[in-house]
């Protein structure tokens, strides 16, 4: 008893004692004396240098133990002694000078959290000038160039510390004269924090006396993780600030600070991989390649894999900068400081190290246009501030600045003009030979040239980044070739939309059977009208500027002169001998030899650029009005129609008319070569339709178990430390159309897919996005279900063809799952899914003319000889006779492919027929591109 009695007085006696001590003002004020007396005794004891750890961890106990007596306080009621101390006695002063003094981490790192607390108490300390200079000090002797003796985590929490201070800067202006001052320097002081250049106003004058905090944040905005983050957020308040003072909006535009930005950004974008590899590993293909003739091709050993972290941990840290970048223009209200900041982006980042690495891409090196195409991609996607875009595409694509020759600009001071003037005049080369010209070669010609490439990662770059263009960034993208002509009223008629949807509808059908085809209409039309709604083109045309918005602007968020929000509004109409359109055409008539990336590029290319609604779709995807015919006359018209003129307008506009072969939209009639093509294979092989009814259900079991494995929070395995995915950026996985999920079944196709479109629930790319699995457990359903199918015989990952960030989080099954399905693959390896086919093929017996013209017009091939060199090509008795005659046919001679990747891009193109079938019913209700009477 005696022992119990003892312990819990000895251990309730200071508890009671505590409370009263620390809720007495000077009490508090005696023992934060005390404490703070003894750290100066330690330190004039140890003779100002920590040699031992006793002295060490003495200091580090003094400096807790007023930092924690600081804070308490400064959550205590009124008076606050010790915080008036600290202020009167300056004892930051010492402070600082005992911790930079020690060269100790963990005593800088104490030091540090004192500082914190008095930052955030309520005295003035950041109205204390001595305070702001002892801080600064204690910052650059500890982690300033040639000073660091601090981790990361250190160097973390000193960048916090300055974020607070700029974050009280931003809501309190008056205190910014105690952080930042324009001193005028001596002549000493002036050659020591002035910049020496051969180009006096280039670099800007270097004046870290003035505003230390300002360049400390600026030291460190590119880099990762927490430090980055405060020194971006924190750098982005200064900016903000400098419309509230006209003297620090002076400074920032004389400074050397844009410089050292652009510099910084130029400096992230050089360590870039300049050789990429588009690859997968083995193990980890999508289904989609899993299913296909997919063959990894040897990289360069220079190229750096999209995957690998060698090209996501720079790209990661490229594109946060980038993304403060825009952040900063947006915060900035200075008209001045943008500008010299916007001038210095075009002049050292954009001439001089963007545009040359488009010049300097070539596709015969092993990946340098891969690499240049996949930058400007993922920039393109990143960036939505109107002004970064509009000066990078106008630059890049040698337009006209519209916006320049329409718009007033409002003035700029005569220093910001004057450093305008002098950074465009010291930039540019002494010889015209040197100076680069965007109007000889821009990036629209490396796109062209790309995507005629003979190396498909080549083209699929070309293909995404076309893609990029035209969803985000239609008003540049003069990739195409257009006619632009006035908005009027529609030509089409609804008759003519009814017959173009029956023909893609059976076209759709043709091809991969009408198993599932209502289901996956329906979500297909769903995803399409979110597309078009969501497209920056669609604002006028839905009348958004109607719903009380000061500006059409405000929607489109685009300060640039748009075509496509001109008053009137304009449409355009592509030139059917635009270069880009028959690369387009031609890579779709290769569709069922094409690799699976390849075509998954290709219609989502397709797919954006239909998507414009100011883009009209009339000898594109539908037909000419001009074209139409109709009969000559219809008895089954109802009679009383003949007196009424307004039921003769609805009767004319609803009767359906024919189009010759020769006026066929171009898209329809390269879908009808490929159904053409598939109808031969089907008289070699008999049960074609049953396989491509197996490869559907392959598709729509895997994303079944995939939902479900999802469902059951099964963990997810995260990449590799060190390639988390940049912002809207970075690589692309393969991705399978929404429709592979949907093929169940149906009872019957009585009822048209032609209703009014349904509230979207997500795009497109979303819910191909979810489909990105790289090992699903496939074959534990296809052991029981499609066991007897050949396309069980597959494996793997579920596809996607969405423009995603870098890589994906993917469900790694477990064992038992893998190694089921790798039984099933096994089991289910059939030779017919290997049998070789050749394209393009042709009807046997069909006459030799058709051979021997086309020889005469190569001129050096006769039909004889033709039909002798298929008899010496074994592989071709598989699948019919060869057949030349087009371009694109003569290319394609001798590509042979496994049924097995035919069947995958079957499934792939017939998703692809009903999009379009959705596209041309959607844009018809959505904005009115048909009439009715």
């Amino acid at each position: 008893m005696d022992f119990w009695t003892r312990l819990i007085g000895g251990v309730g006696t200071p508890k009671s004692k505590q409370p009263s001590t620390s809720k007495n003002p000077q009490q508090r004020l005696a023992r934060f004396k005390r404490v703070y007396d003894h750290l100066l005794h330690i330190w004039h004891k140890s003779k100002q240098r920590v040699t031992g750890t006793q002295a060490e961890e003495t200091i580090r106990n003094c400096l807790q133990r007023i930092t924690s007596i600081l804070r308490d306080e400064s959550h205590s009621p009124e008076p606050h002694l010790c915080l008036a101390l600290a202020a009167s006695s300056q004892i930051f002063s010492n402070v600082s000078k005992i911790a930079y003094r020690s060269r100790n981490e963990r005593i800088i790192k104490d030091a540090v959290a004192f500082f914190a607390v008095l930052v955030e108490s309520e005295e003035e300390f950041l109205d204390n000038a001595p305070f702001a200079e002892s801080l600064m000090t204690f910052i650059s002797n500890v982690s300033g160039p040639g000073n660091a003796i601090c981790g990361e985590d250190t160097i973390g929490e000193i960048v916090e510390l300055l974020f607070g201070i700029a974050a009280k800067i931003r809501l309190q202006p008056e205190i910014l004269s105690v952080w930042f001052s324009t001193r005028k320097p001596n002549v000493g002081q002036e050659t020591a924090g002035t910049e020496n250049t051969t180009k006096p106003g280039f670099v800007g004058v270097t004046q870290k006396e003035d505003f230390p905090l300002c360049y400390y944040l600026v030291d460190h905005v590119h880099h990762e993780g927490r430090v980055g983050d405060f020194a971006r957020t924190g750098l982005l308040y200064i900016f903000e600030s400098a419309s509230k003072s006209a003297a620090l909006e002076q400074w920032i535009v004389e400074s050397d600070l844009a410089t050292l930005m652009a510099s910084g950004l130029g400096a992230l974008y050089s360590q870039l991989s300049r050789k990429l590899s588009i690859s997968h590993a083995g193990g980890e293909l999508p289904i989609v390649l899993a299913l296909s003739d997919y063959a990894q091709t040897e990289a360069s050993p220079e190229a750096d894999s999209v995957s690998s972290p060698q090209f996501n941990v720079p790209m990661n840290t490229f594109m946060s900068y980038l993304a403060f970048w825009q952040d900063l223009l947006e915060y900035c209200k200075s008209i001045d400081v943008r500008q010299t900041l916007l001038d210095h982006f075009q002049v050292l980042f954009l001439q001089q190290l963007l545009y040359p690495s488009v010049l300097e891409s070539s596709d015969a090196d092993g990946g340098s246009a891969v690499a240049v195409l996949t930058y400007i991609r993922c920039l393109l996607e990143t960036l939505d501030h109107p002004e970064l875009i509009h000066m990078i595409l106008t630059y890049l694509l040698a337009l006209p600045d519209l916006a320049d020759a329409t718009r007033p600009r409002t003035p700029l001071s005569p220093i910001a003009a004057q450093r305008r003037e002098s950074l465009m005049l010291l930039t540019q080369a002494n010889n015209e030979e040197d100076r680069l010209n965007p109007s000889l070669f821009n990036l629209a010609d490396l796109v062209l040239s790309s995507s005629q490439s003979q190396n498909p990662q080549t083209v699929i770059s070309a293909l995404r980044l076309i893609s990029v263009f035209l969803r985000k960034h239609w008003t540049y993208a003069r990739l195409f070739s257009s006619s632009t002509m006035q908005m009027t009223e529609p030509h089409r008629t609804v008759g003519a939309l009814n017959a173009e949807l029956a023909s893609y509808l059976a076209l759709a059908e043709g091809l991969g059977g009408e198993s599932g085809m209502d289901e996956a209409y329906e979500a297909t039309v769903q995803d399409v009208q979110n597309l078009l709604e969501t497209h920056p083109c669609s604002a006028r045309l839905l009348g958004l500027n109607n719903l009380g918005l000061s500006d059409l602007e405000t929607v489109t968020n685009d300060s640039s002169q748009d075509l496509c929000e001109t008053n009137p509004p304009t449409c355009h109409y592509l030139v059917p001998s635009d270069p880009l359109l028959k690369v387009l055409l031609r890579l779709l008539s290769t569709f069922l030899t094409n690799d699976m990336e390849t075509n998954l590029s290709l219609t989502e290319a397709f797919v954006a650029l239909l998507s414009c609604p100011t883009l009209r779709l009339e000898g594109l995807l539908a037909v000419n009005p001009s074209h139409y015919h109709f009969p000559p006359d219809d008895t089954s018209r109802p009679s009383h129609s003949q007196s009424d003129e307004r039921l003769k307008k609805l009767y004319a506009a609803r009767r359906q008319p024919t189009w010759s072969s020769e006026d066929t939209p171009p898209l329809l009639s390269a879908l009808q070569s490929l159904q053409q093509q598939l109808e031969l294979l089907r008289n070699e092989i008999p049960d074609l339709d049953q396989h491509i009814e197996s490869r559907k259900q392959a598709f729509h079991i895997h994303e079944e178990i995939s939902q479900a494995m999802a469902s059951a929070a099964i963990p997810i395995r995260s990449p590799p430390s060190g390639t988390q995915t940049p912002v809207k950026s970075g690589s692309w996985t393969p991705q399978l159309p929404a429709h592979v999920r949907t093929s169940t079944p149906m009872s019957a196709r009585s009822q048209s897919p032609r209703g009014t479109p349904a509230p979207a629930r997500g795009s497109i790319d979303q819910q191909r996005a979810r489909l990105a699995s790289p090992t699903p457990p496939l074959a534990v359903l296809g052991a029981k279900k499609v066991v007897a199918s050949p396309t069980s015989s597959v494996s793997s990952k579920a596809p996607s063809r969405a423009l995603s960030p870098v890589g994906s989080a993917w469900v790694q099954p477990s064992r038992a799952l893998a190694d089921v399905m790798g039984d099933a693959v096994e089991a289910a390896d059939v030779e017919v899914l290997k049998r070789r086919i050749r394209f393009p093929l042709r009807e046997p017996g069909t006459e030799e003319a058709g051979d021997t013209q086309a020889g005469a017009e190569r001129g050096d091939l006769a039909a004889g000889d033709d039909e002798g060199r298929e008899t010496q090509d074994g592989d071709t008795e598989d699948a019919g006779m060869e057949a030349v005659g087009t371009e694109e046919e003569k290319e394609q001679v001798g590509k042979e492919v496994s049924l097995s990747h035919v069947l995958t891009n079957v499934v792939i193109l017939q998703g692809f027929v009903l999009e379009l079938v959705a596209l041309l019913q959607v844009r018809a209700t959505l904005f009115e591109e048909v009439r009715y009477t």
